[in-house]
């Protein structure tokens, strides 16, 4: 079995990977995060895959992935060769006028209401663009500023414009129904752009132990980014429509403030959308995505993801392990940094993580133990990116499947695991030894509540050595 990075590897489930062999080879390569795109998979293949999954290892946490508000070219079947000058009216798919060979109509209906001249308008992944040149009733005349061949139900992207949507899509309150009908640990939320977005999902979810995973992908998820995270429980950089919708070289710099920002209050995040794209084809990824998925490692993510390449390519198990032997050989090399800000843990937790920070540097310990009821601590401590391990002792196995996102954490669960905290500590250490990842001279450091009745928020520190605790 390969060495697992600290980093996270979050994998994309489809055609190339429904196997259960393919399956249980990309999780002894590494993957820890199985993602379901929504927008390609109906409710039995949703079921199948996501049990599949359970079957083969409960510690693989899942995630379902919502289409979103996805605008696409619809009225027509033949493809269109748009040449540069060339004119096109843009039109709602029930337009009433005479419909003619320029017409091009598109899933949204009120394009003509929330645009002006000049406007800038991208298909297909912006591989075809047009501007605006004026609007009469419905019809939005254009001129055609970069050509292409476009094929019908391709996406339409407006940079830089407030789309008025007119609620959460119908096909995305079904599947975020099933999500947390069926368990998925996270819900990974398309085109997130302000906190109305987030409280229409979050109403769905209710009471859920299901996490929101906010995709920041436009300028104004972008503009109202502070206020997105505050509400939600992880972010993912997505960086395809991010790339369309603003311009190329700012992705990079967005990513860097994004990941920094979620560092700082101890939420998971996630860098998406072509990391190892080559590895669709070939079995060995170009030097600018090893240099891409190094950089975003680097910058501090929790997590690195793989769409098409594990969904729909032809190596989805050498890529999951292209992915992790890159990232332990960027981890080797980094030195661990203190992050400021506080976590949904208490002032008290926080500080102890921070003084523990310190004390890393200082002793030689083999790795932290945290045994913890609420996931907290671990989100404190892990943002700091530890050169040790630190190993998550819990009785709930869904939250340790979803703290297994946090980057350098690693989770047990243990079913009986003890109220007493003496105990909860020995089965914790004798859990750990048991897998051979401590010997009996090791030193580590124990966070934990204490066994004080009736305590609010404290926590014991200790630094023992493992022969100690286990009685040897």
């Amino acid at each position: 079995m390969s060495s697992f990075c600290k980093t996270k590897i979050v994998a994309t489930i489809g055609p190339s990977s429904w196997d259960k062999e393919i399956l249980e080879n990309m999780i002894k390569e590494g993957m820890d995060v199985a993602r379901i795109n929504a927008s390609f998979a109906d409710f039995d293949e949703l079921e199948r895959v996501s049990k599949s999954i359970y079957n083969i290892s409960p510690r693989i946490a899942t995630m379902l992935d919502t289409q979103g508000y996805k605008i696409r070219v619809t009225g027509f079947t033949k493809d269109k060769e748009l040449k540069d000058g060339d004119r096109v009216i843009i039109v709602p798919e029930d337009f009433k006028g005479n419909f003619s060979e320029k017409h091009i109509s598109i899933t949204y209906p009120t394009l003509h209401n929330d645009i002006t001249r000049k406007t800038k308008i991208f298909l297909d992944d912006g591989n075809i663009k047009l501007e605006v040149e004026d609007i009469k009733d419905v019809e939005v005349k254009c001129i055609v500023t970069h050509g292409g061949v476009l094929k019908t139900r391709k996406t339409v992207n407006i940079p830089n414009t407030h789309l008025n949507f007119p609620s959460l899509p119908e096909k995305d309150k079904e599947d975020i129904k099933f999500a947390v009908e069926n368990n998925f640990d996270f819900i990974s939320a398309s085109f997130i752009r302000n906190v109305n977005d987030v409280a229409q999902i979050k109403k769905i979810i209710g009471k859920s132990s299901t996490k929101l995973i906010a995709k920041i992908e436009d300028r104004e998820g972008i503009d109202n980014f502070d206020q997105i995270l505050h509400l939600v429980d992880g972010i993912m950089v997505a960086r395809g429509d991010m790339g369309v919708e603003i311009p190329l070289e700012e992705v990079p710099i967005v990513q860097k403030e994004i990941i920094y920002k979620c560092r700082c209050v101890g939420k998971p995040v996630i860098v998406a959308t072509q990391m190892l794209e080559s590895m669709r084809g070939n079995n060995t990824p170009t030097r600018a995505e090893v240099s891409d998925v190094a950089n975003a490692i680097m910058d501090g993510c929790d997590a690195v993801m793989l769409s098409a390449e594990t969904s729909t390519g032809n190596y989805p198990v050498e890529t999951v392990k292209v992915m992790n032997d890159i990232a332990l050989r960027v981890e080797d090399v980094l030195i661990p940094q203190k992050v400021s800000g506080y976590t949904s843990a208490s002032i008290e937790t926080d500080e102890l993580c921070n003084a523990l920070f310190d004390i890393v540097h200082k002793l030689y310990l083999k790795g932290v133990v945290v045994i913890s009821q609420t996931g907290k601590t671990s989100q404190s401590l892990s943002r700091h990116r530890l050169n040790i391990p630190i190993w998550e002792i819990g009785n709930d196995i869904q939250r340790i499947r979803q703290n297994a996102l946090l980057r350098g954490i690693k989770g047990y669960y243990i079913k009986d695991l003890s109220d007493d905290r003496d105990e909860a500590v020995k089965k914790g250490i004798v859990c750990i030894y048991s897998y051979g990842e401590l010997e009996l001279n090791d030193k580590v450091a124990i966070i934990s509540g204490s066994s004080i009745k009736n305590r609010s928020n404290n926590s014991i520190l200790e630094i023992l050595s493992v022969k100690d605790i286990i009685g040897y």
